[in-house]
């Protein structure tokens, strides 16, 4: 189990916006962050980057910079009203309604689709880049001319540009991938 640092500001705001003991609160902390969610990072006006996560069933968003908890805050509410009785619906986001869920879904793995075929393509353009720069480092060993060798150096460098384009393409479509049904995941 992974401890996070606990600032004294989120030990304060534990207390203020979500109602915990100030002794318990660090320890409340940590048992949420062992299963929030991230969900992305923000900059703050200093410039430091913060990683955001949600604890989706408590509905609690947390900050963390360098593994250490800033702040913490209630999300906003779900879509679907909440009931005054929490054991009728302890979870407002299970309120939505079924008709709702299905579109979700279907829209949802529609993109999912098309982001993982574009996904594959990119998987086969980085196989095929990968195989033309070992053919021009195996080149590159044969050769013995000095002018030889600095055009397939030259070539190599463009060779690896642009795999390094293509593996940020591919990692981006990763990562929207997973954001997708990490919010699918939220409200089905």
């Amino acid at each position: 189990m992974k401890k996070y640092g606990v600032t004294k500001h989120a030990v304060d705001r534990a207390v203020e916006r979500l109602g915990y003991d100030r002794g318990s609160a660090v320890g409340c902390i940590n048992n949420l962050m062992q299963t929030a969610h991230y969900i992305g990072d923000a900059n703050d006006h200093n410039g430091k980057t913060s990683r955001i996560f949600d604890h989706i069933k408590s509905r609690v968003r947390l900050v963390v910079i360098d593994n250490k908890v800033v702040t913490v805050y209630k999300m906003h509410e779900g879509l679907a009203p909440i009931d005054a009785t929490p054991s009728i619906n302890p979870n407002p986001i299970n309120g939505l309604p079924d008709e709702l869920k299905t579109v979700i879904k279907r829209k949802s793995g529609a993109i999912i689709v098309r982001h993982k075929r574009e996904l594959r393509s990119l998987t086969i353009q980085l196989a095929e880049k990968n195989l033309e720069i070992a053919q021009l480092e195996l080149n590159r060993a044969k050769a013995r001319a000095h002018k030889i060798i600095a055009v397939i150096d030259a070539k190599i460098t463009v060779a690896r540009s642009e795999y390094a384009s293509i593996n940020e393409k591919a990692t981006t479509i990763k990562s929207e991938i997973e954001s997708i049904e990490k919010g699918v995941a939220a409200y089905v």
